[in-house]
């Protein structure tokens, strides 16, 4: 089943926040703000632990 999810940190915890804009959304896990895209839970899993992974080297 494809969801949509956060680019940055693979969330599902996105929402559109310009209706006139179709491609601003918000995540409220990372603040990410742009556009998103559609997978599976595998795809998020995997933006997650890279996600996560980049959060470890700063």
């Amino acid at each position: 089943m494809l969801h949509k999810m956060c680019p940055r940190c693979g969330s599902k915890k996105v929402k559109w926040i310009i209706p006139q804009n179709w491609s601003m959304w918000q995540c409220f896990d990372c603040d990410y703000t742009g556009p998103i895209i559609e997978g599976n839970d595998e795809l998020a899993e995997e933006i997650h632990e890279s996600y996560m992974e980049s959060k470890k080297n700063d």
